[in-house]
């Protein structure tokens, strides 16, 4: 059986449409999934950040003083600004340290960490710790002068309680993103305030870039190949929403979670491109195999060899003989080449009048066998003349060319005994004087 080109790019089309609404599905609910996996590990990174940042506490409360002049000073890369001639903690060191764990957590999203600490005789002044030190900590620092201090100014503007029991469920604080005035950079603050028997003495503060949460959500989608986005963002297509409560942070402080449906359908494209393309490859090796082990290579039909021992073991079928007249003359005439063109033409012509569930097969040299099931003595004739005008109606390799054609119907009859009444056929139809049809019934 012959398949058309149009039939086999229905197939195609068929089996493209179906991969692409299975990769949608599993790429849609894959990526529901992932919604609550990174929902933890959004809240396993920022509590982590959290407890980074608790650090502090010790190591501030544990560290030496030293006697400092008013000025700015750099230590080991961290500035120190001094209001006024006091002791200030040696923080440097720890401030490297935190500052190398912090960024395990936020990358490059890191802007800077600060920790200010209240003068021991003035209470408007103070010490301040900054890596790196920004042009606005400077500005800040010349304009508050004498007016507040720097932790006091924090309370009041923050809401922060400096009551170390309001702050001992949540003792922090995650501010929402604003942008500074200077640099414009969009940054959300951490505020974390130190206390020394229980009395709030200094002040922690880390700034980092607004996209810190955004990386957390593309280093997610890269490494699990996932699709989601917050719903806060400049997206376009979402479904599935979901949420994800920010600890530490202001009522509403919420990042709505959802999945791009735009990549999933870009995704299912390539995904059912890429399964079709293997398909088609897979499917025309297959047929090209196929075609070598069973079908003749000059004619498209059967090999004889391939079906003639599967035929003698199936009854009650019936057949057509088809044998090109006068072909020895063709060869002998016009060679060899010329008999080939004659053969592959009438093969065309042949296989146009037959159906889809019709046995065709090169029998020998010039002659051909047709196996049909379920057609009466008239369909059988009414097919074989079809076969037999299709060859004569006009000329082939420039030449007149017809076929003789012998038939018979098999009621109950094995497939040689049908063979040789359809063979019996033929040769009256040669005797007859070729271009003819015989039909016998057995």
């Amino acid at each position: 059986m012959i398949i058309s080109n149009s039939d086999k790019n229905n197939m195609y089309m068929r089996f493209f449409l179906c991969s692409f609404i299975l990769s949608g599905y599993i790429l849609y609910q894959y990526n529901r999934l992932e919604i609550d996996s990174f929902k933890m590990e959004f809240q396993s990174n920022i509590n982590k950040l959290y407890d980074t940042i608790r650090k502090i506490t010790p190591y501030y409360l544990n560290t030496n003083t030293v006697e400092l002049y008013k000025g700015t000073y750099t230590i080991d890369q961290v500035s120190v600004m001094v209001n006024e001639n006091s002791k200030v903690k040696e923080l440097s060191l720890g401030i490297n340290l935190l500052e190398t764990e912090i960024r395990k957590y936020i990358g490059d999203d890191y802007w800077s960490i600060a920790i200010i600490q209240k003068s021991d005789t003035n209470t408007d002044s103070n010490t301040a710790h900054f890596k790196p030190l920004r042009e606005i900590h400077v500005n800040l620092n010349s304009e508050m002068k004498c007016n507040r201090n720097w932790i006091d100014r924090i309370l009041i503007n923050e809401k922060i309680s400096n009551s170390y029991y309001v702050l001992s469920q949540c003792d922090l604080k995650l501010t929402e993103p604003y942008i500074e005035n200077i640099s414009d950079q969009k940054v959300r603050s951490i505020f974390y305030p130190i206390y020394v028997n229980k009395k709030l003495t200094a002040m922690f503060l880390l700034d980092m870039k607004d996209t810190v949460f955004t990386s957390w959500l593309n280093k997610f989608n890269r490494d699990r190949f996932s699709f989601l986005y917050y719903l806060n963002e400049d997206n376009p297509f979402f479904v599935s929403n979901d949420s994800i409560n920010i600890p530490c942070s202001p009522i509403g402080n919420v990042l709505g979670l959802s999945i791009n449906m735009n990549k999933v359908i870009i995704w299912s494209f390539l995904f059912a491109s890429v399964i079709t393309g293997c398909f088609i490859f897979i499917e025309q090796t297959l047929r090209k195999f196929i075609f070598y082990c069973t079908l003749d290579d000059m004619t498209g039909l059967y090999r004889r060899d391939f079906y003639e021992m599967k035929l003698n073991h199936m009854p009650d079928k019936s057949i057509i003989i088809v044998d090109i007249d006068k072909f020895k003359n063709i060869n002998d005439k016009y060679g060899h080449s010329k008999g080939d063109e004659v053969i592959t033409e009438v093969c065309r012509r042949l296989r146009q009048c037959i159906r889809g569930d019709d046995l065709a097969i090169r029998w020998g040299g010039e002659e051909f066998v047709i196996v049909l099931s379920n057609v009466s003595s008239i369909d059988l004739f009414n097919r074989s003349e079809a076969i037999r005008v299709s060859v004569s109606e006009s000329p082939i390799a420039g030449m007149d060319v017809s076929v003789s054609i012998g038939a018979a119907i098999g009621k109950k009859s094995s497939f040689k005994r049908t063979l040789k009444m359809a063979d019996t056929a033929l040769y009256q139809s040669k005797n007859a004087g070729r271009n003819k049809v015989t039909v016998f019934e057995g």
